[in-house]
């Protein structure tokens, strides 16, 4: 379909195709260890799922909730050449995910899944606390399972973390969310940060679109009045990424709607510029006559 908004490129997908479908040879995944937090629902699960199909060797799915992770390990396919694991840990629980990370060992998929948004309302009116949960599970959930996890990365390893597409807007039209979206943008610089740190890892911040999940709720937004992307579209998406010929989106956010073979054809301009990262708009500013 066209876009509804902007885009990268000229087609934009609601639902998986067959350029990332998961069960493709060359999207393989095999013998990888991968690394899911907020894996008991939503997107985490159906990225769970989504490796298994590729092929993946074992799944470490971390989550808040232990009943909900096994739900996720129930729906496993391949369950005799998957191996699952699953682990109930708040991201923001240093000692809990450094535990965990010291039980995985080393790990090719670290996918920063888990977040949260508070309810809609005014910056300057709601609870302060309320507000600094988006931080607490958006950026330093970001932060506590990267130094955590990072040590024991595998060569060639990459890390994903789950934007917001929205952050983009002016706030005007996303108005009562300013503690989510401002987390948000904070969460993509440190993911960017991350990836200039340590250049022996693939990085990339992805907008999963517009999945019906328990954050897409609570932010106060209804199916029947956006443009709806499956689950399966980000879960797939991910797999996807995670193959060599991705790495010139290091350091960038993506959107799981840009098709993938119109992304590519793009890679040497995405590399080689300030493309798809945060800025200044109107920076560097220009001699005007």
């Amino acid at each position: 379909m066209e876009p509804p908004y902007p885009s990268l490129t000229a087609t934009w997908h609601n639902d998986t195709y067959p350029a990332i479908d998961p069960k493709g040879k060359e999207l393989s995944q095999a013998g990888k260890t991968v690394v899911i937090t907020g894996a008991g629902s939503g997107i985490g699960r159906a990225t769970a799922i989504a490796f298994a199909e590729a092929g993946a060797k074992t799944l470490v799915l971390i989550g808040r909730t232990l009943s909900t992770l096994r739900e996720t390990q129930e729906l496993i396919p391949n369950k005799e050449l998957c191996n699952t694991h699953a682990y109930a840990c708040s991201v923001t629980d240093e000692a809990g995910m450094k535990g965990i990370a010291d039980r995985v060992g080393g790990w090719d998929v670290l996918i920063l899944n888990a977040g949260y948004t508070s309810p809609p309302g005014l910056i300057a009116q709601g609870p302060l606390d309320e507000f600094w949960k988006n931080y607490e599970a958006n950026v330093k959930g970001i932060v506590v399972t990267a130094q955590a996890f990072i040590p024991t990365a595998k060569s060639n390893a990459a890390m994903y973390a789950m934007a917001a597409g929205s952050m983009v807007f002016p706030p005007q039209m996303t108005p009562y969310l300013g503690g989510y979206e401002t987390s948000k943008i904070a969460q993509m610089r440190v993911m960017e940060f991350l990836a200039a740190e340590n250049p022996h890892l693939f990085v990339c911040s992805v907008h999963p679109g517009l999945v019906d999940t328990s954050i897409f709720r609570r932010a106060g937004a209804t199916p029947d009045a956006l443009p709806m992307d499956t689950v399966t579209l980000p879960a797939h998406f991910l797999v996807w990424l995670s193959q060599p010929k991705t790495k010139f989106l290091n350091g960038k956010m993506v959107f799981a709607n840009w098709d993938v073979d119109e992304m590519c054809a793009k890679a040497e301009e995405i590399k080689s510029t300030e493309m798809l990262t945060l800025g200044y708009v109107g920076w560097p500013f220009m001699k005007t006559s």
